[in-house]
């Protein structure tokens, strides 16, 4: 009995971070409520409360939610990141993931447009946090130093700078495609802009 309690507790937990996610994605985080969502599941303000004390508590729950199915969902395809090859595919998977899952979508649209990180400086921290274990670029400085050690990339080769230029190039190419500004899909161009990046570091 205990475990179904707490299997039906865990699913209705998942429940609310989906409305949550729906109306933030929607609303924003600041003109969201927890009323907001209580209504959009069809459950009481009381219930929502019972499980998270405030919205800034969902919040934080919901970006480690979303920040473990994502890496899950990329490990799948790209189990391993040891290469060059293996980053621009991650990478590409990523991208993919973003343009064909909805979920996904509204996610990094709300985390990237939606948040007034300014006046909830808490949550960023823990964001970050979150981010730093998870960063589609997570590791990418050893992976950088590693390639220069094998010879893959030249010497003279500034590795910080490699590394800013290709988290610019990531987030820069999702919010343009996010903004509805992108010419075309986000997976053709992504890859080619990488890998025209690796090119002109190869030894």
């Amino acid at each position: 009995m205990a475990r179904r309690t707490n299997e039906q507790a865990q699913e209705t937990r998942e429940k609310i971070l989906e409305g949550a996610l729906n109306v933030f994605s929607e609303k924003g985080f600041s003109r969201s409520t927890l009323s907001d969502i209580a209504k959009r599941i069809g459950m009481t303000r009381g219930a929502v409360y019972w499980h998270f004390k405030d919205k800034r508590e969902l919040l934080v729950e919901l970006i480690e939610a979303m920040h473990e199915k994502e890496a899950e969902l990329v490990a799948e395809k790209v189990p391993v990141v040891d290469s060059l090859g293996d980053l621009l595919d991650q990478l590409v998977v990523r991208v993919e993931l973003l343009e064909s899952n909805e979920e996904f979508r509204k996610y990094v649209y709300f985390m990237s447009m939606q948040v007034e990180w300014a006046t909830e400086k808490q949550i960023f921290e823990r964001f970050r946090d979150v981010h730093a274990r998870n960063a589609p670029l997570r590791g990418i400085g050893r992976l950088l130093e590693s390639a220069q050690q094998r010879g893959e990339i030249r010497p003279e080769v500034d590795l910080d700078q490699v590394n800013d230029i290709l988290v610019g190039l990531f987030i820069g190419m999702m919010r343009n495609y996010l903004a509805g500004l992108a010419m075309k899909p986000l997976r053709a161009t992504m890859k080619p802009a990488v890998q025209a990046i690796f090119d002109s570091i190869r030894a």
